[in-house]
């Protein structure tokens, strides 16, 4: 069971103070969230200007042709409007993405609060200690985030150790810190063809755990030693060799030898400018661009908008079906 005596309340009134490594995440995490805006809004933008230049009717037929007494039908398009096209695919590949992406994290979390609620074994100040056979510590929930110590790191742990680990989950905490690695694996996954958002959303990341450490250490003169120890307990997996897990980032962090973190701005700019070509490309050429189609299947009939017009909720009600038998199987 846990100690209430140990300093918890005190170690959580720690004055909040940013290091190198915490504004170095501010910068990632800025750059990001800007590369990120311009990208899904330039896949919004381009679905529009194809709402905009292609008429889709059902009875705009663009054109006929007979065959064997048959009339067949196909869209019509110049160059522009089938670039327009492409684009519009394109941004709705990503916002699919994004969706899907969304939805993963969304349900991760919930599975995730489902797993750790059912082991809480009791709560100390702002921290809930859990049954693990691991040690282990960590700070979890989107919008209201809550620490977690388990059970074997309050008996793996000495005093200051632990203090050093829950300063370090509660500075996670302060910043919102799952909620913003969230957004930024999200916004990776969708704009997959941008370069560089990749590299941001990891090297985040790995800054938000320096940044952490730094608030650890400016709060405590037995900090770096306390932490030290903790990476080392926390490492100890059966089977595992030693030293695996351990960040050797934050090990030269912790020992003073930490390298400066140079910002990305080639990538920042070369993402940049990809999001640029894509939204000027689109506002260019959608203003010549001319398309037309009907809901009839291409170069099958020119007469089937209503087989067409019924196949849409067809989908919709076979999608949610395929969701409904998935639910009681997870």
């Amino acid at each position: 069971m846990y100690d209430s005596s140990v300093s918890v309340g005190s170690a959580g009134e720690q004055q909040f103070a940013r290091g190198p490594a915490a504004w170095a995440a501010m910068r990632w995490a800025g750059a990001g969230a800007i590369l990120g805006a311009l990208g899904i809004g330039s896949a919004l933008l381009v679905v529009l200007r194809l709402l905009e230049t292609w008429q889709i009717e059902p009875g705009a037929v663009a054109n006929r042709v007979s065959v064997l007494g048959a009339q067949l039908s196909y869209p019509t398009a110049n160059l522009a409007a089938l670039a327009v096209l492409c684009q519009a695919l394109l941004g709705l590949v990503v916002l699919a993405a994004g969706t899907r992406a969304a939805v993963r994290e969304v349900r991760a979390v919930r599975r995730f609060n489902a797993w750790v609620g059912a082991r809480v074994e009791c709560a100390a100040q702002d921290v809930l200690v859990i049954a693990h056979e691991r040690p282990a510590a960590f700070c979890a929930g989107l919008f209201r985030p809550r620490i977690y110590v388990s059970s074997a790191a309050l008996a793996a742990l000495d005093r200051h150790a632990l203090d050093a680990v829950l300063n370090h989950e509660r500075a996670h905490r302060r910043r919102h810190d799952p909620l913003r690695l969230s957004l930024g694996r999200v916004l990776a996954r969708a704009l997959f063809f941008v370069p560089g958002l990749q590299r941001l959303a990891t090297e985040h990341e790995s800054l938000t755990e320096l940044s952490a450490d730094e608030y650890v250490v400016s709060g405590s003169p037995q900090a770096r030693q306390a932490l030290a120890r903790a990476m080392l307990a926390f490492d100890e997996r059966p089977g595992a060799p030693q030293g695996a897990g351990i960040d050797p980032a934050r090990v030269d962090a912790l020992l003073g030898q930490g390298q400066p973190w140079t910002f990305p701005i080639l990538a920042c700019l070369s993402a940049a400018a990809i999001v640029a070509v894509v939204v000027l490309t689109g506002v260019l050429i959608g203003r010549v661009a001319s398309g037309a189609a009907t809901l009839a299947v291409p170069f099958l009939s020119g007469q089937p908008c209503v087989m067409m017009l019924a196949l849409i909720p067809a989908l919709l009600g076979w999608g949610v079906r395929r969701l409904s038998q998935r639910r009681p199987a997870r």
